[in-house]
């Protein structure tokens, strides 16, 4: 086996910083078009499955009250999930450490996400006029590629990783060839179809990276233990290694991109206390929406003052997040709720009257209760002396009595929500990132009229003695599963960080292909859209090489 020694002293077609969805897709394309690709991940590799923990929660392998920090950390970290420290320092608001549920290995958060793969609408690439109010967001017209453009790249990224699902009948005009079928509705989600028919609502069967087999559990925000989720770490990192010659480098933190004014020469990254540099013909950044812009404003230099592709002081800037409200609906007196329960979507609220609002999906289970207790140590003082009687009753009262869809709302970027580095990001201690995140008057309105257009829709279920409860996560910056837009691509240098074909403006061989891409967050997951984006950029990188 190679060491970081070796794999330094080689010049890469490609370095790949992140094997999430946007690195691990590209790399695995360019590997099998015969470049040399080396991946960097600062996670563990998971390749083996041997150390990891799956088909659960990290969470329920520890008592908070009684592992170090050490310790839980390193729960943390083999089952796939983040261990670095955020800070929100959003002005108004009291300094506050959190620790996002996010992904630290191979597969970054695709590994860990709810396989929804679904693609953007038509006009979510004309976010502009989809608004009746903007404020003061920095939304753009239209994106610089067109849907019809991507429509090739989406259906080459459906047959990848393999998506399942059927026709949203309010989207009669996209092709779904590329969808294999889906697995039949559990019992629960049949019946809350049936309602939401009956409310005058269309749902169809959830587009999902999954294989569903017999034993699958919907793993979301954990690593599967049975092969059911497809990921980029499984479909496309492990390939490309195994069979077309990429390389992976583990446990390997990228802190600095050396660049001229005009191109890439290095980069820098430390592994197992050693500091090494790793050099390519193009580097492709896919970090994450959060540490990207962290990576390139600490690759500052004289030729680049400001941090590298940062010469309009954009890179970091407009973030966005989604709103996230939960829907738990009891389900009714028959099998409990077990098993892949991901299977519904309704799509009736995603523009209304010009508006635009958001999607209304299945989310998966309810978490168990030593997730919840195990999270924070302010949750363990809150709800541990509540266990004893939760081990009993939480499972059969609520894990297996109530079924959860979302409904995600797009929220608008504004240049003043970014991202910032912390002083943990280059000395080791304190928090790796500052994000500041304002909820914008447009959107807090718009949440507001989506909320009361939603519950209006759903009305009471026939049989049920309760409403579906709502858990809102739109005021929560902790709550980040799809955070994005942080170096924006689009047709002007001022206004955004890359170009239409992802590469940073001014320099010629750096690209980022990551959620941080996004200009707008559109209203669903962007898993689909930033491994159909990676796959049209590896080929524009392949044609320049």
């Amino acid at each position: 086996m190679s060491t970081a020694e070796d794999l330094a002293s080689v010049t890469w077609d490609v370095v790949v910083v992140g094997t999430g969805m946007g690195g691990g897709t590209l790399g695995h394309e360019l590997a099998r078009l015969g470049r040399r690709v080396l991946f960097l991940e600062k996670g563990h590799a998971n390749l083996d499955r041997a150390p990891t923990i799956t088909g659960g929660y990290p969470e329920e392998a520890f008592d908070l009250a009684r592992v170090t920090d050490t310790e839980r950390d390193q729960h943390l970290a083999r089952g796939g999930r983040n261990t670095e420290w955020f800070e929100d320092t959003t002005p108004g608001a009291r300094p506050k450490p959190f620790r996002p549920i996010v992904g630290s290995g191979v597969g970054g958060s695709s590994a860990l996400y709810g396989m929804v793969t679904e693609r953007f609408f038509r006009e979510d690439f004309t976010p502009r006029e989809n608004f009746g109010d903007t404020g003061d967001s920095t939304v753009p017209e239209a994106w610089p590629v067109k849907y019809d453009e991507l429509v090739p790249w989406y259906q080459k990224a459906e047959r990848l990783y393999r998506v399942r699902g059927t026709a949203d009948p309010l989207r009669p005009d996209d092709d779904t060839d590329a969808l294999l079928p889906p697995g039949p509705v559990t019992a629960a989600n049949a019946a809350l179809a049936e309602h939401l028919v009956e409310r005058g609502m269309s749902p169809y069967g959830l587009h999902v990276a999954c294989e569903y087999l017999d034993d699958c559990q919907a793993c979301q925000t954990f690593l599967c233990a049975s092969g059911c989720k497809n990921h980029a770490g499984n479909i496309c990192v492990e390939p490309a290694v195994r069979a077309y010659g990429a390389r992976l480098l583990d446990r390997t933190t990228a802190v600095r991109v050396e660049a001229t004014r005009t191109r890439v020469t290095g980069v820098v990254a430390r592994r197992d206390g050693r500091t090494h540099v790793f050099r390519g013909r193009v580097v492709v950044v896919a970090a994450s929406a959060l540490m990207t812009p962290v990576l390139l404003l600490n690759s500052a230099s004289r030729e680049w003052p400001r941090g590298l592709a940062n010469g309009n002081d954009l890179v970091g800037r407009n973030l966005m997040r989604h709103f996230v409200d939960v829907y738990l609906f009891r389900a009714g007196p028959g099998e409990p709720v077990r098993g892949q329960v991901k299977e519904l979507s309704v799509n009736d609220l995603y523009r209304v009257d010009g508006e635009k609002y958001g999607t209304f999906q299945s989310m998966g289970h309810v978490p168990p209760y030593a997730f919840l207790m195990n999270s924070t140590r302010g949750n363990r003082r809150l709800l541990g002396p509540l266990r004893p009687l939760a081990d009993r009753r939480w499972k059969p009262s609520v894990q297996e009595r109530f079924v959860t869809m979302a409904a995600i709302m797009e929220d608008l970027p504004y240049a003043d929500n970014r991202v910032l580095p912390g002083p943990g990001s280059t000395e080791g201690r304190g928090p790796t990132l500052e994000l500041r995140y304002t909820v914008g008057a447009p959107d807090r309105r718009r949440h507001r009229e989506f909320t009361r257009l939603l519950r209006a829709r759903l009305g009471r279920r026939p049989g049920s003695w309760l409403p579906p409860i709502r858990l809102s996560g739109a005021d929560m910056n902790s709550a980040l599963g799809h955070q994005c837009g942080t170096c924006r691509f689009g047709d002007d240098p001022r206004t955004s960080v890359l170009d239409p074909d992802n590469r940073a403006w001014g320099v010629d061989n750096l690209y980022v292909v990551d959620t941080s891409m996004l200009p707008s967050s559109g209203g669903i997951n962007p898993s689909l859209t930033i491994a159909a984006n990676a796959l049209r950029v590896g080929h524009v990188i392949h044609g320049t090489l």
